[in-house]
């Protein structure tokens, strides 16, 4: 998932104020048009948590910080549109969507035998969703795999900064907010160099 790889900074801002466990199979179960509608439930999620990271820096951040974290969100937003728009990116994007929906046809008959064991009662709707989870996890394991090892500090870094400012948003520390804030901008800088470069490599 190489073109997944730097769009690390909505997926923070996605993720900073409240972790999303589950939210990833919060729509498994529905039936042939599933991946769409995880995906617009999941860019949803994602514009929710964005304001409150617009929120936060509107009213936390120094206003040198707040002009340079506008900017940089504002360039990355560019980045990310322009990277949709590359040759290998939507290359990419129509082969995933091709493996999503085989993967769906390949597990139909164990997901509407799942669906059909709640109807008839004999699964509560935590138990669907568990094995929904398994299922689907099995999918997602497998993209995963091919990335294993990839980012993995990186993503520690992220949990990092998260835990950081959401503790100093509760306490409402300005300094400690301002101060993970900055690593956040670090990131987005660092997440915007590697997007400009995916560009250039998917033109």
């Amino acid at each position: 998932m190489k073109l997944r790889s730097s769009l690390i900074a909505p997926i923070l801002a996605a993720t900073i104020l409240t972790p999303a466990a589950g939210s990833a199979v919060v729509n498994h179960s529905n039936t042939s048009n599933k991946s769409a509608t995880h995906e617009t439930a999941e860019h949803h999620h994602k514009g929710n948590h964005e304001k409150e990271l617009t929120n936060i820096i509107n009213q936390y951040a120094s206003s040198d910080l707040k002009t340079k974290l506008t900017q940089d969100l504002a360039t990355h937003k560019n980045l990310e549109q322009q990277l949709h728009k590359t040759a290998g990116f939507q290359k990419q994007e129509a082969q995933e969507k091709t493996q999503r929906k085989a993967f769906y046809e390949a597990h139909k008959q164990e997901i509407d035998s799942i669906k059909q064991q709640v109807k008839d009662g004999k699964l509560t709707k935590e138990q669907e969703h568990k094995q929904l989870e398994a299922i689907f996890g099995k999918h997602e394991d497998k993209d995963h795999d091919k990335d294993k090892g990839k980012g993995k500090g990186k993503e520690q870094g992220e949990r990092g900064i998260q835990k950081e400012l959401k503790a100093a948003v509760q306490k409402k520390d300005t300094t400690a907010i301002n101060a993970a804030l900055e690593k956040f901008d670090q990131q987005l800088q660092n997440s915007n160099q590697k997007l400009q470069q995916e560009i250039n490599a998917n033109k």
